[in-house]
């Protein structure tokens, strides 16, 4: 199975990154923490887990979301358990209000959806999704595995309105309109 890298670029969200790691997605924790600039060879080099009084280091504190984002779209193809044109970032924000960046490269070819344009609009550009850290598996599902017919519209094209004035992306109102809430969002 594949993971999400998972980046902790802050000192004060290294606490916070034992919740993290505790999101799981079938009773298997969804999250590689990167720890160092060199990619493991093998899945278990990664920590999947911290015990909770457990400490860890990570060569990225001080990186910026870019550091991070460069390391993903080098190291994701060197191995086969890296999960691709993802990652999650905890920053110092992290630490106060429980929130993680999770971050979704489109690298493909644009897709046309009628009223919505292209989307993502962007090529090559890392799109970034504020979430509550214990929504990062409906985000994972939807934007890695999910029908782009629906998601790309939903995510994509409506992240403005689903975005509260904190900057924290509403998953469970996207989700909501993914399972079809409103019908009038997928007619192009």
């Amino acid at each position: 199975m594949t993971h999400i890298l998972l980046f902790c670029i802050a000192e004060e969200a290294k606490p916070f990154v034992h919740k993290v790691l505790d999101v799981k997605l079938e009773g298997c924790g969804i999250f590689y923490l990167v720890e160092t600039h060199t990619c493991p060879s093998r899945s278990k080099e990664f920590k999947q887990e911290l015990e909770d009084d457990e400490t860890f280091e990570t060569e990225f504190i001080g990186a910026s979301e870019q550091d991070c984002q460069k390391w993903a779209l080098e190291k994701q193809y060197q191995v086969n358990f890296i999960e691709q044109n993802i990652i999650a970032i905890a920053d110092a924000r992290s630490a106060r209000d429980s929130t993680i960046s999770i971050q979704s490269y489109n690298d493909g070819t644009p897709l046309e959806f009628g009223r919505y344009g292209v989307l993502p609009r962007e090529h090559d550009t890392w799109y970034d999704f504020r979430i509550d850290h214990k929504k990062a598996t409906e985000v994972f599902i939807s934007l890695q595995e999910g029908d782009q017919e629906i998601v790309y519209p939903v995510y994509f094209g409506h992240k403005e309105e689903l975005t509260d004035e904190h900057g924290v992306f509403d998953v469970d109102k996207a989700e909501r309109f993914v399972e079809g809430e409103d019908p009038a969002m997928f007619e192009f």
